[in-house]
């Protein structure tokens, strides 16, 4: 199979998230993507809520599309979670699989700031989902001499290739996690923003209220 895994907090969850992984779903021919929710972030956020909670609006989200999934493999460690002690727990488990890692370009130029990155530009397959408006030079200096960068502009089975960055640029989407925060702590309506199944728990919950 070809899956590929999106990891984050998903403080909440929102269409952003959905829509650029039903793209990269296309985009890559996959046979599912599985989100994992955070537990204990490495860089903890005084306003992020409990991993139980994540946890329950992701899977909300995603059972409303057949080929999303959601793991746990970080919320029941227990402990402070880092992508190479995922990874490898997936490329145990996934052995026969093609495996791809789904990340923001945020998140991979600061992707040096993770425990043993080297190790993870080495051997994991990465998909870089692309906004419009995001120039990608200084991922590309930075990141040049250790990982090799593809243009995904067209929908195929691309390969899942050790030590490489697949770029899908993907549509606009002027929607976060943040965003939707301050508005319920502002009493603003988040209709559209994340899935009714989301807004419901959140509001059956009394989440982010106060920050």
């Amino acid at each position: 199979m070809r899956i590929g895994f999106f990891g984050g907090t998903f403080n909440p969850i929102h269409i952003g998230h959905l829509r650029s992984c039903v793209d990269v779903y296309e985009t890559f021919m996959l046979d599912k993507i599985i989100f994992i929710p955070t537990g204990i972030p490495p860089h903890k956020n005084k306003d992020i809520v409990d991993a139980e909670y994540r946890y329950e609006m992701v899977k909300l989200a995603a059972d409303e599309i057949s080929f999303f999934d959601v793991s746990r493999i970080e919320i029941d460690t227990k402990n402070v979670n880092y992508t190479i002690d995922t990874f490898n727990k997936l490329s145990k488990i996934y052995n026969k699989d093609e495996l791809f890692y789904i990340v923001g370009t945020d998140a991979f130029l600061s992707i040096d700031t993770w425990k043993e990155y080297k190790q993870l530009l080495k051997y994991m397959t990465f998909i870089i989902m692309k906004r419009p408006e995001y120039d990608l030079s200084n991922i590309f200096i930075k990141y040049k001499n250790m990982i090799e960068f593809k243009n995904a502009d067209e929908t195929k089975i691309y390969p899942a290739y050790k030590n490489t960055a697949y770029i899908d640029k993907l549509p606009a989407f002027d929607v976060s996690s943040s965003n939707i925060r301050k508005r319920i702590r502002e009493g603003k309506n988040i209709m559209y923003l994340t899935p009714n199944s989301v807004i419901n728990f959140i509001k059956a919950k009394g989440l982010y209220k106060n920050g």
